[in-house]
């Protein structure tokens, strides 16, 4: 996969690659949200394609590594982050390539919290900055978190930046609680007794955002506790 990106040393990146995320699954704290399979690395190499592409004069173990730390940052949860970065450390010793940034989308974050009466505090925009670089990636994105941690006004205030950006960016959001509804009500079912599907809310509210004549983003929240009543389904 990796010489299908373009890396001439795919053999030795390849196997740090394969070391670190087998390093990690062992030795990381076991989290609901850690995915360290094989969506998790077909993630990691599209980014780290697009960025040797972007950057073709950068060594290939840089490229790499930024690809991993940038893309797993996110979604590593504060006790973890000795051992994640211990792990990089050894596996690609003596490289820190900078973090890839986009100016605009940050100037934009910090100009939304403005225009939102919020406190552009660093740490929250680039939370906000790394959902966006999540959900180039991935279509699904997990926002987790203790109450009053800011999740609302993170996905708010980055589609409030996006829309900044340009009206072509101006994206759609419909807000669904899925524990308000049992789970056959929120994705739909089978009726046992006629063979006839029936939509429940969310393949409901997709099916009228499929409908649309427009190709602008469009986001549907599930805004409601993870449990495998629900998460399962989704998967």
């Amino acid at each position: 996969m990796l010489m299908a990106q373009g890396f001439v040393e795919a053999k030795s990146l390849a196997s740090k690659f394969y070391g670190l995320y087998s390093l990690l699954k062992e030795l990381l704290s076991k989290q609901l949200h850690y995915d360290w399979g094989l969506r998790a690395v077909k993630s990691v190499l599209v980014i780290a394609g697009a960025m040797k592409r972007a950057d073709p004069d950068l060594p290939e173990g840089s490229v790499l590594l930024r690809a991993l730390r940038d893309s797993n940052i996110p979604k590593i949860v504060k006790e973890d982050e000795v051992v994640f970065f211990g792990l990089l450390g050894d596996l690609f010793p003596g490289l820190n390539p900078p973090r890839a940034r986009d100016e605009t989308l940050e100037a934009n974050v910090v100009k939304a919290c403005g225009e939102m009466g919020l406190d552009p505090d660093d740490a929250f925009c680039l939370k906000c900055v790394q959902m966006k670089e999540l959900l180039d990636i991935r279509h699904c994105v997990f926002l987790m978190g203790p109450a009053a941690a800011g999740k609302s006004e993170c996905w708010r205030v980055l589609a409030k930046a996006r829309e900044l950006m340009g009206p072509e960016l101006k994206t759609g959001i419909w807000d669904v609680n899925p524990k308000a509804v049992e789970t056959q009500e929120l994705y739909g079912y089978i009726s046992m007794a006629t063979r006839e599907w029936k939509d429940g809310l969310l393949s409901t509210v997709m099916r009228n955002i499929g409908a649309i004549p427009d190709e602008l983003p469009k986001w549907i929240m599930l805004d409601g506790d993870l449990d495998a009543n629900w998460i399962e389904s989704m998967n």
